[in-house]
């Protein structure tokens, strides 16, 4: 036997009780209480849960209940002086009964819950059995038939039961989806503004049901009163059914509640009325007197096994009819709160009711078919002489059929129970639709219903059931239950699709929020998905075959519903599972854009805006965007942008953090001003150099990573030299994680208008395919999109034959590729000018054909693309050559006019290597350019040579000194200047750098500040190598 083990919990926090200590023993058996000269001993009942429950409690609170209990416990002793054996609460104590005394309310007030049965079951039949069953069934079976008729149920059931699937599975997930009923788990599932166009949807069907109820009732009374028929007076006592309803729910449910019980009662015998006459038919004599009449009969059956429809109806009239039976199967997700296992029970207790409907359903179908004939039942009546008369009463064949059919103990006594039986019903559906239409008024989603949000001081949605009230008054006078039930079916189906959906993209998207049970299991996951897509797809298949024009209508109203709320409502705190989806996607969607971001007609310029925010000054409105605006021209390429910032900080603190969190959020609404679509990011970093290298190798993910970089040309970087340096890293830093590189010169000078004018391209060696695309993807904007495109090719060491060709090939495939009006000159200097492009032109070649080998593999490169190299361009004019395909070559000046009809662009050539006779031409037309160059060029000649005495080492990169070479830089400008001083922007590539010593930073930056001397506006480009792409 295992040693007996106390828990001691010493009273603190009183002098009154200074040796008073409780004892619990964890076997179970008893707890004592000692005071100085008295003792009490209690048998504890709960055993050890109960003083486990008491070893938890605070010792403070403990000691001052324990000093209150005492001297309650004494004074009765006193008054009652009675032995230990007699005192009535000798079994328990009374320390512990006030300790647990909370936990025994609750579990007093679990006891009143009910269980799948009673609470969902029973429920759940009662709102589904309603009117229809005593006045449509034999209607049903009579047009359609018996084969239609079980057609309508299992087409019916199929829905339900999917939906039921659904239903229960939102229910089980344990998440915020499963904490109210049907409207609170589409909001909480698919968002609010889905949420709740789906739910006044539902409300509105609830609404319908009560009407239709209603109407029934009116027919029931019409059948055993015919006296009261007088023109309108389905309307007239509608209303007044109505009013009576509102008023008894207005009252208090809790009188309604207790009703409920007599209600089924009534129900089940009215069913029972109808089973027992159709089982024992003809028994009236009225019944005996018909031959139609004929009782369970095997002829009877297979004469009515096929559908008989008149003129009116059709299987959607008879499925609309039906479907309503099947439309309180969320009875049980309404009453969720008073269910001791709400997922078991409304599983259980609804798949139950569904199953058992069906096969009632079925049979009473089966029995119609059998008792009488379909002209029976269709509301005809038999004339001897073989004229059958149509007689429509109400309810088809109700009047008589009811009377002669149905067994009635005394008089009207069926009629009664119909009556009976849908005004419960419709007292049912009047209570649940204002707490529906209150609950979607609480979210505050639409501001129409702000109004009947609150209760009343009894806890009551008095403004609701108003509202309700109304929509009932105003559909009741439709008067016709073949009227209401497709528009109540319609929108009892809008929420079962929605229902099914919601669950359909709750499994799909794995949201942690949705775990039914065995959502880890694959086979479950697929039954949810299953289920849920079968129920939406029969759902909406049940809209479209009852009618196609109230399916659009219906659709239409909760699509446009929707969008309003969609417009009008901000972000709800809940979300929304379509946001999964989103996800779901958006991930499939990027893995997918990592393998075809590198195809031709997918690759388009992704960029990162490399930008340098002034906070202060932007929330002064002081504005500094003029990179964000020139990135805004390249909007025509479909790409999207990171628009990125560096915070120095040498410490990574909060305060650091929370200042590069409040940038981002000012890039941000900075980007959303300027209409830029992508992300802002903000990094902290001690420099700026380093923050932008985080960001070049960290931006993006996947196939949204981007592949071109943007940044401003640093303008000063003479008095600060430290800006060049950074700059060329950010270049070896873009161009080594395979990115381009763009870096704009004269942001400062950009038009805020649109401009007229020529943007040149200016060729040299490398990236011409790619500064040919982005100078179009200018042209798609509107500021530039007056501008006409010039191409200037600049080569060394061919023929000038060769060169027109390559012109001439150049601008035929610009025009294949509807660039109509570009001009294109072709330049051929001498090596010196462009050394800086050859310096690595073999390296940089074969990297780029092993690319373009690699991704297309043995295929041939498309002779018509675009060429990137200037070898490209070559290669190609001796491909055409070769076949023989070559353009005529009558060339009769220097600037020949394609003979192509309809083609504006120019082609021509300009010899500039020295000895050409286009040399004193070109010499010439120097002399109009402007004076400041030559004073420009001098002050050149004396920075390098003071660099030149200053660098220990001589750069790899040529043989003559540095004011040789940048005299030499000194004449492409001239030749640059003469033709594209005019421009309105100037597209030329970059050079690569051949070195990051400081001498070498100052070479390359002088070199590119020659070369665009004079120009206002300058976008140099440098490719990767990696751009893959067709203009057309």
């Amino acid at each position: 036997m295992e040693p007996e083990h106390e828990s001691t919990i010493p009273v603190e926090g009183t002098s009154a009780l200074p040796d008073t200590q409780v004892v619990v023993d964890h076997s179970g058996i008893a707890a004592t209480m000692e005071k100085q000269g008295w003792s009490r001993q209690f048998s504890l009942e709960s055993g050890i849960q109960e003083s486990a429950f008491v070893e938890r409690i605070d010792s403070g609170e403990l000691a001052r209940q324990a000093k209150e209990l005492t001297q309650n416990a004494k004074k009765k002793v006193v008054a009652n002086p009675t032995s230990d054996d007699e005192t009535p609460k000798s079994k328990r104590s009374l320390l512990v009964e006030s300790v647990l005394g909370g936990q025994a309310k609750k579990e007093n007030h679990k006891s009143h819950k009910k269980g799948a049965f009673a609470g969902v079951f029973v429920p759940t039949c009662e709102n589904m059995w309603g009117v229809l069953i005593f006045l449509r069934f034999y209607f049903v079976v009579g047009q359609a038939g018996i084969m239609h008729a079980l057609l309508c149920v299992l087409i019916s059931f199929t829905a339900a039961f999917c939906t039921t699937s659904s239903m229960s599975a939102i229910v089980s997930s344990g998440g915020l989806v499963s904490k109210g009923g049907p409207y609170y788990m589409i909001s909480r599932a698919l968002g609010p503004s889905v949420g709740a166009s789906v739910g006044i949807m539902y409300w509105l069907a609830i609404t319908l049901l009560a009407v239709l109820e209603t109407l029934g009732a009116v027919e029931a009374l019409l059948m055993a009163a015919p006296s009261l028929n007088f023109p309108g007076c389905k309307q007239a006592f509608g209303s007044g059914f109505m009013i009576m309803l509102v008023l008894s729910v207005w009252g208090g449910t809790s009188f309604v509640t207790r009703l409920g019980i007599g209600f089924v009662l009534i129900v089940f015998y009215t069913m029972a009325s109808y089973y027992a006459g159709i089982a024992t038919a003809p028994l009236t004599e009225a019944a005996m007197a018909n031959p139609w009449v004929t009782g369970i009969s095997w002829e009877t059956f297979k004469k009515n096994w096929g559908p008989h429809y008149d003129e009116h109806t059709n299987f959607g009239v008879v499925l609309s009819v039906f479907f309503p039976c099947f439309t309180g199967i969320l009875s049980g997700a309404n009453r969720a709160d008073i269910l001791k296992d709400p997922p078991r029970n409304i599983k259980d207790g609804t798949f139950g009711a569904i199953i058992f409907s069906f096969f009632m359903y079925s049979s009473f179908f089966l029995l119609w078919g059998c008792v009488a004939d379909y002209r029976y039942l269709q509301g005809k009546e038999y004339h001897a002489d073989g004229d059958d008369h149509h007689r429509r009463l109400a309810g088809g064949a109700g009047e008589h059929l009811v009377e002669e059919i149905v067994w009635n103990p005394f008089p009207n006594s069926a009629h009664i129970g119909i009556i009976i039986s849908s005004l419960s019903q419709a007292l049912q559906c009047l209570i649940v639709a204002p707490r529906l239409l209150q609950n979607i008024a609480r979210d505050k989603i639409l501001t129409v219903f702000d109004r009947i949000a609150p209760l009343s001081k009894h806890g009551e949605p008095v403004r609701a059931l108003a509202c309700t009230y109304v929509f009932g008054a105003a559909l009741v006078l439709i008067g016709e239950v073949n009227a209401v039930a497709p528009l109540l079916t319609m929108c009892f189906l809008v929420a079962y699709t929605f229902m099914n959906f919601s669950c359909f993209v709750l499994t799909y998207v794995r949201s942690p929020g949705f775990r039914p049970a065995g959502m880890s299991r694959r086979r479950w996951r697929f039954w949810y998905m299953c289920t849920g897509l079968l129920g939406s797809c029969v759902c909406l298949s049940i809209m479209i075959i009852v009618s196609q024009l109230w399916a659009i209508v219906v659709l239409l109203s909760s699509f446009s519903l929707y969008l309003y709320i969609n417009w009008r409502l901000e972000q709800a705190e809940w979300g929304s599972a379509l946001d999964g989806i989103r996800y779901q996607l958006a991930l499939n969607s990027l893995i997918q854009l990592e393998e075809s971001g590198h195809h031709a007609v997918n690759w388009r310029p992704q960029v990162l805006v490399l930008y340098r925010i002034h906070l202060s000054e932007e929330l002064k409105g002081i504005k500094h965007r003029d990179i964000l605006r020139f990135y805004s021209y390249l909007r025509k390429g479909n790409g999207f942008a990171v628009v990125a910032c560096v915070l120095e900080s040498d410490s990574r603190d909060e305060h650091a953090m929370h200042k590069a969190s409040i940038e981002k959020d000012v890039i941000k609404s900075i980007m959303k001003e300027e209409n830029i679509r992508g992300f802002a990011e903000c990094v902290v970093a001690p420099s700026w150099s380093e923050g932008v290298n985080y960001i070049i190798q960290l931006s993006g993910i996947g196939g949204l990573a981007p592949n071109t970089i943007l940044v401003n040309w640093p303008a000063k970087w003479k008095t600060h030299s430290k800006k060049a340096t950074e700059f060329l890293n950010v270049v070896t830093t873009a161009l080594a994680s395979e990115k381009s590189f763009l870096a704009v010169k004269g942001l400062q000078d950009m038009p805020i208008d649109k401009v007229v004018g020529t943007i040149d391209v200016w060729w040299m060696i490398h990236d011409g395919g790619f500064m040919i695309l982005l100078s179009w993807l200018l042209v798609q904007h509107r500021m530039w999109r007056n501008c006409q495109i010039r191409i200037f090719t600049i080569t060394e060491g061919v023929s000038e034959e060769r060169a027109k060709n390559a012109a001439k090939l150049l601008a035929e495939t610009l025009r294949n590729r509807r660039l109509f009006d570009v001009d294109v000159e072709v330049v051929i200097v001498d090596d010196e000018m462009i050394q800086p492009y050859t310096y690595d032109w073999s390296l940089r070649l074969d990297q780029r054909h092993k690319f373009v080998q690699q991704l297309h593999g043995a295929q041939a490169v498309n002779a018509d693309a675009i060429p990137l190299e200037i070898d490209d361009l070559f290669k190609m004019e001796e491909e055409k050559a070769s076949n023989g395909s070559t353009s005529p070559r009558d060339w009769t000046g220097k600037a020949v006019v394609s003979a192509k009809e309809g083609a504006a662009g120019q082609v021509a050539v300009c010899d500039l290597r020295k000895g050409s006779d286009d040399l004193a031409d070109h010499v010439s037309g120097l002399r109009k350019a402007s004076d400041d160059l030559t004073d420009h060029i001098t002050g050149q000649k004396m920075e390098a040579t003071k660099t030149l005495k200053d660098c220990k080492e001589r750069p790899a990169l040529a043989s003559q000194s540095e004011w040789e070479r940048v005299a030499s830089f000194a004449k492409l400008n001239e030749m640059i200047l003469l033709r594209s001083k005019r421009s309105q922007l100037v597209v030329m590539n970059m050079p690569d750098i051949w070195g990051t010593e400081e001498s070498e930073v100052k070479h390359f930056m002088t070199y590119c500040d020659t070369m665009t001397h004079g120009l206002d506006r300058v976008l140099f480009v440098h490719s990767s190598g990696h751009e893959v792409f067709e203009i057309g």
